[in-house]
């Protein structure tokens, strides 16, 4: 049977209840019996739960909120600035313009702007400048050969 979201944790509170403040079976469907008139929590509504919890607050019962497990998402901007730093780095010995970065990007992945660029798509953008800066450096050597 499915049960609203609200009442899913209203049930989840009960049973959290029931557990801290050590109740027993029969003493527990007594404290369901005596707040909704019902002896299970699944035949209660979400309004019902909440007097069954608030009850059980008034006898010591502590709400606390869930412990949630640290988790850390990689900053994308942190993880990307190197390979953005490579870049304008490369534009800079090259004297290219940002548009032109952009205009690799376009031509490459479709994507308009190096902002909305992946780190592998950077990766590229920063293979395809590098080879350019080595295609003007030998066209450089050759001419200055000449």
């Amino acid at each position: 049977m499915a049960y609203s979201a609200q009442k899913k944790k209203m049930m989840q509170l009960v049973h959290i209840g029931k557990k801290q403040l050590a109740l027993d079976d029969g003493t527990y469907r007594a404290v369901l019996e005596q707040v909704t008139g019902k002896a299970s929590s699944k035949d209660c509504s979400a309004l019902e739960l909440r007097k069954v919890v608030e009850h059980m607050e008034s006898h010591g019962f502590k709400v606390t909120p869930a412990k949630k497990h640290k988790t850390y998402k990689p900053d994308a901007a942190t993880a990307k600035q190197p390979l953005i730093d490579k870049i304008e780095a490369l534009l800079a010995d090259s004297k290219l313009p940002w548009s032109y970065a952009d205009a690799i990007a376009k031509q490459m992945y479709g994507i308009d702007k190096l902002t909305f660029c992946s780190a592998r798509q950077l990766s590229g953008v920063v293979t395809a400048l590098t080879k350019h800066a080595q295609k003007q450096a030998k066209s450089n050597m050759e001419s200055n050969q000449a």
